[in-house]
């Protein structure tokens, strides 16, 4: 049994604050020691449950992401290194990661109290920005990485390698990175495929090519990235996971390649890809409760 949860708030859902005061008071009456974040824990009136991220990640047996996939990804990033499983609760939209809504959280909690859950493994991107041959930032991300003009959409010149040899020069509103996990997200809308989140493979994705002839590409998880802000684009921006923004300037190098991290996701009961995909993204045509009662042919 978990005895030690860490409780990641989402600050612009509607009522989390509320549900976090709540699923501490029943954590707490099971005898599990819950921390938050210093936000999360002023909000609510419990300085006693505060800790900054170090601590949490290296106290706790569990993360519970309470909000959307955001808060999911955001968890993902500052909890990865140190291995600890996230059970994400949906309080609202589409939710493609989270595991469940928020009205079956304790159903949930018991499962997961009692270890009857399975864990999957997600591939997560590390993303290094270089200005004059100086490293100046880097990040993990879940979804993507996401290099776009800032302001009005603009052509911006990105300049592509794939472990060192020459793809194109992206002329286009900007280019997603994406993991398998994140390629149901902006990866999707830009036009990119669909991939299993068992694949080993990181997809590229331009953003409104200006050529016809550029098509999204699908890479092995063992090749770097490397993409060069090509003049004359300016005011070009760096995302991760929607969240957090890097300002690039022109001749900036970007380096993307597979974290030695990994994202563990809690899994309470079997769903399968394609499922998730009919309920989350709308897909017509026969059901799968229909499909799996089709006797095999």
């Amino acid at each position: 049994m978990s005895k030690v949860v860490g409780i990641i708030v989402n600050r612009e859902k509607k009522d989390a604050l509320d549900y976090a005061f709540s699923m501490i008071e029943w954590l707490e009456k099971r005898k599990i020691q819950v921390f938050v974040t210093r936000w999360g824990g002023e909000k609510i009136n419990r300085d006693d449950l505060i800790a900054d991220k170090e601590e949490i990640g290296r106290k706790v047996d569990l993360i519970i992401s309470l909000g959307g996939d955001g808060t999911l990804c955001r968890a993902a990033r500052d909890f990865a290194p140190y291995d600890i499983p996230l059970l994400g609760i949906n309080l609202g939209g589409l939710g493609f990661l989270t595991e469940i809504p928020i009205s079956e959280y304790k159903e949930g909690l018991v499962k997961v109290l009692r270890e009857e859950y399975k864990t999957e493994k997600r591939l997560m991107l590390e993303a290094s920005i270089f200005r004059d041959k100086k490293k100046i930032e880097t990040s993990l991300a879940l979804n993507d990485i996401v290099i776009s003009e800032r302001g009005s959409p603009r052509i911006i010149n990105l300049k592509t390698f794939v472990s060192k040899e020459f793809v194109t020069t992206y002329s286009a509103d900007g280019l997603v990175i994406s993991t398998p996990t994140g390629s149901t997200a902006y990866s999707l809308s830009a036009g990119g495929p669909v991939v299993h989140p068992s694949l080993d493979v990181i997809v590229l994705s331009p953003i409104c090519a200006h050529t016809l002839a550029v098509r999204p590409l699908i890479i092995s998880q063992t090749h770097e990235i490397k993409v060069i802000i090509e003049p004359p684009s300016d005011k070009v921006l760096l995302t991760v996971d929607g969240q957090i923004g890097f300002e690039l300037e022109k001749k900036d190098i970007i380096r993307v390649k597979k974290s030695s991290q990994e994202a563990t996701l809690i899994r309470l009961k079997e769903r399968f890809f394609f499922q998730r995909l009919q309920s989350k993204l709308g897909w017509t045509g026969i059901s799968y409760k229909t499909f799996r009662q089709t006797p095999e042919v």
